[in-house]
């Protein structure tokens, strides 16, 4: 078992815990950090059926009070109506503001549960229990939380910074081989990022373990603790996500799961990065992986007109975050349309 403790100029410290079994120990490990002893366990279908009675079970041993709150699995439940379902069972529960809520699940349910936290009553403590890779590597840190709409992923939400992250990877052994690719992406995207050993092992094709998850964590809990709202260096961790997001706004959310879409921004953004040799070793670490490196069933202006609604666009420019070489991303680089147009035609083959 690991321990991080994260602190930042912005947000009360909080640890991030990583070890086998922590799920079906979690009521241990959260006993002394909560002041409430009641939960609501927020889950979709899938992991509520596979780890919410450990869980609840541990809560209960523990003393401390759950209920399960259940939402469809997939990015739909990521919406205004998943937000009113979960915050409408909450008031149903009678939970308030010094209660907590759990999130139990992937990005999805992290991102939904995080949202209803930061929002129900004006803001309650939120424990994030990842159990996707996607999630124990990059989105159940830093505080991010939010839904999508129709037109633009991710374009409502807010920062709360979670009361504590208790990661198991012996969750990782339920998923689907095509969801742990998905997921190895944003390992890709973060090993991209820092450079140093943690490239090296990604680019020799080493397998995801506790040591390498701990790794994408600190990498990114690192950045978080130095710019908590996206005014400087925290945009670099967006690399591959200014397309990626694009993709799977322009497919209708249904296409491409999150990492397949981050894999495909990423060769769009070492395209315009004008990184041809990394560009190459990055599609092959891909198709290793069996992820897409081409794209079909969004055409390029649906892609471009999504890309150009970006969230984290200021006036009429979206910011792109370029790579000279792993380790070292470049951040607020305007790129001509034409260029961008271009790198995601590219794509599709």
């Amino acid at each position: 078992m690991r321990t991080i403790e994260v602190a930042g100029a912005g947000f009360r410290s909080y640890e991030v815990t990583i070890g086998e079994g922590l799920i079906a120990g979690a009521g241990t490990r959260l006993a002394p950090l909560l002041k409430s002893k009641r939960t609501a366990v927020v889950a979709d279908e899938t992991t509520a059926r596979l780890f919410g009675p450990a869980l609840e079970g541990s809560l209960e041993s523990a003393r401390i009070e759950s209920s399960l709150i259940v939402v469809p699995p997939g990015e739909a439940s990521k919406s205004f109506a998943g937000l009113e379902r979960v915050c409408d069972a909450l008031l149903a529960l009678d939970l308030d503001r010094s209660d907590v809520i759990v999130a139990l699940g992937g990005g999805v349910v992290g991102d939904l549960a995080g949202f209803c936290a930061a929002t129900y009553q004006r803001g309650m403590p939120l424990v994030q229990a990842p159990t996707s890779l996607v999630a124990q590597v990059d989105s159940a840190y830093g505080g991010k939380t939010g839904v999508d709409l129709p037109e633009a992923k991710n374009y409502v939400g807010a920062y709360h910074q979670p009361a504590a992250v208790i990661v198991d990877p012996d969750a990782l052994a339920t998923l689907p081989r095509a969801e742990l690719a998905a997921g190895w992406a944003e390992v890709l995207k973060t090993a991209l990022i820092a450079g140093g050993a943690l490239w090296d092992r990604v680019a020799r094709g080493d397998e995801v373990d506790e040591r390498m998850i701990l790794a994408c964590a600190r990498t990114k809990l690192g950045v978080v603790a130095a710019d908590e709202r996206d005014a400087g260096l925290r945009q670099v961790l967006n690399l591959g996500h200014t397309v990626g997001h694009a993709i799977e706004t322009a497919s209708g959310y249904s296409r491409y799961r999150h990492g397949e879409a981050v894999g495909l921004g990423l060769l769009a953004t070492l395209r315009l990065s004008d990184n041809t040799g990394l560009r190459a070793q990055v599609r092959e670490l891909l198709l290793e992986r069996g992820l897409p490196v081409t794209m079909a069933g969004a055409p390029v202006e649906a892609i471009i007109e999504a890309l150009e609604r970006d969230k984290k666009r200021l006036g009429a420019s979206v910011p792109f975050v370029l790579l000279s070489a792993p380790g070292s991303a470049r951040i607020g680089c305007e790129v001509p349309l034409t260029g961008v147009r271009a790198a995601v035609a590219e794509l599709q083959g």
